[in-house]
């Protein structure tokens, strides 16, 4: 009976581990709860593929070498990214998700660290990209996936560090602006003359800023 429960409980903790959302930490500041099979597209029409992940700091593209060393990649050269079944784009020199796509417009997903969290307590701003404060302190928080380190080095600490604080922000790419996915800043892009079609569109649809399903609507809306 005694085996029997020991085998039952350790089931139970193999699911919940399973199950369990990953959470960057200071070990594994990553985007990805592992380096993952993609493919990059540069600006010049190059293709490569490669293990690869993002490094939030920064919003970085990390890829393992053949050396087994990790090394950033300069996002000013990227055109698009595939990181297993989800899709980049560079828009302002950072890496955002490609959520819905109408024609030519986007709705994108960018993860946001506060890493200022890790050393100023909860005076820093959450969700705030790496910010000048936070930089100058990146230092002291023995940030993995720096100075190319070893790959399998780093497996081996991914889950000793502090948990960081982290954000999404949504952005519309649309009519050849890239404008934040929030109420404000939309009404703003619709001008005057589609403010009050606009309003009762909100209202009717019961739009959500932080929802996916909601954004795809208004990008819907938008594109018309």
């Amino acid at each position: 009976m005694k085996r029997l429960l020991s085998i039952v409980t350790c089931l139970l903790l193999a699911v919940v581990a399973a199950h369990a959302k990953y959470v960057p930490n200071t070990k594994w500041p990553y985007v990805y709860e592992d380096f993952t099979k993609g493919t990059v597209y540069s600006a010049d029409n190059q293709k490569s593929e490669g293990l690869l992940n993002i490094h939030l700091a920064g919003n970085v593209l990390h890829y393992v070498g053949k050396d087994g060393k990790v090394y950033a990649n300069d996002n000013r050269r990227i055109a698009r990214v595939e990181i297993g079944q989800d899709a980049y784009i560079v828009v302002d020199n950072r890496l955002m998700q490609v959520v819905s796509q109408k024609g030519a417009d986007v709705l994108l997903k960018l993860e946001l660290a506060d890493f200022s969290q890790l050393t100023q307590g909860s005076g820093g701003a959450y969700g705030s990209s790496l910010n000048s404060s936070a930089s100058n302190l990146l230092s002291s928080l023995d940030l993995g996936g720096l100075n190319r380190p070893e790959h399998g080095m780093m497996l081996q600490e991914k889950h000793d560090g502090r948990e960081i604080p982290v954000s999404t922000v949504y952005y519309f790419a649309i009519g050849g602006q890239c404008i934040e996915a929030n109420k404000g800043e939309v009404m703003k892009y619709a001008g005057e003359e589609r403010k009050a079609e606009l309003t009762r569109f909100i209202k009717e649809k019961k739009v959500k800023w932080k929802n996916e399903d909601s954004l795809k609507t208004v990008l819907e809306y938008l594109s018309r």
